[in-house]
């Protein structure tokens, strides 16, 4: 299937904004990093807003986006409703930020880490679908949770360390979602492997111009025509160097420069596994 860059920034970001979410959240319910609260759910925000700016050049006709919204069921109406919901919640949360001084309730921090599950596990759901064999997992689901868990809690402990503020929580919480991101990843690459089985009760295209041409010719080879990017960007980059960025930070304390390397890291792996992504979704819809 051919790349679709915006879609592949949107989901990547979206990760990105609600891990950052979630990871202050945890920090708020652990009593730390009062002072990189307000810069962290700025980050958030921003992030957010970049992503959804970049859905809009995905659209050939961006004005007609709201065309899209008429049924529950649809997955870009699923999205936008977790968008929503998750703008509302950093309304209040900063509402409340204003109002206690860089802290805030409990339930206000645990309502913060709920809608940013749903809003990650919503977004990977919506491309879920059985007309592409390699997209129909919750494998999927869960390598857009992994790499917020990986982005998210790298990218407050570069905040708090930018704020001089010590925390006893960052290597902790990178290490283990850095785990969880590598453990998520190679669940996605196994996927990849295994998706040619998916095929094989479809034996030839519905296509008059070729009736007998075998439906995998289109699959591509993830250690042949992906090699490169399969083993640098995503196991390398993606999985290996955020763990060992985690480790060092833990280590030596330095958060301002091990939170933003697990961050760029992941990042770049979860791009690099999105690109894997639409390489791999054959369709299949003309059986449906």
């Amino acid at each position: 299937m051919e790349l679709q860059w915006p879609l592949i920034i949107f989901t990547s970001l979206i990760a990105c904004s609600a891990g950052i979410f979630a990871a202050q959240a945890i920090y708020a319910l652990k009593g730390e990093g009062k002072s990189a609260q307000m810069p962290a759910l700025i980050a958030s925000a921003a992030t957010l807003v970049v992503s959804g700016i970049a859905v809009f050049f995905h659209l050939q006709h961006w004005e007609r986006i709201f065309n899209g919204f008429g049924h529950l069921t649809s997955g870009i109406t699923q999205e936008l409703i977790a968008i929503v919901v998750f703008a509302i919640v950093m309304v209040v949360y900063f509402a409340m930020l204003r109002r206690n001084e860089g802290e805030v309730p409990q339930w206000t921090a645990i309502l913060a880490i709920v809608v940013s599950v749903v809003l990650v596990a919503v977004c990977g759901h919506s491309y879920m679908m059985a007309a592409r064999p390699g997209w129909d997992s919750v494998v999927w689901v869960l390598a857009l949770v992994g790499a917020a868990c990986a982005m998210g809690p790298a990218v407050v402990a570069f905040i708090i360390a930018l704020k001089g503020e010590e925390t006893a929580s960052a290597g902790i919480l990178n290490i283990v979602g850095s785990a969880i991101n590598g453990v998520a990843t190679a669940a996605g690459l196994f996927v990849l492997t295994t998706i040619g089985s998916a095929f094989t009760s479809f034996e030839y295209y519905y296509d008059l111009t070729h009736p007998t041409k075998d439906i995998t010719v289109g699959l591509p080879s993830l250690m042949g025509d992906y090699g490169v990017l399969t083993i640098l960007g995503v196991v390398v980059i993606g999985i290996i160097a955020p763990i060992a960025c985690a480790i060092m930070g833990k280590k030596t304390g330095n958060w301002k420069v091990w939170g933003i390397a697990i961050a760029v890291c992941a990042l770049i792996g979860a791009v690099c596994l999105r690109v894997l992504f639409y390489a791999f979704g054959l369709s299949v819809f003309m059986f449906y």
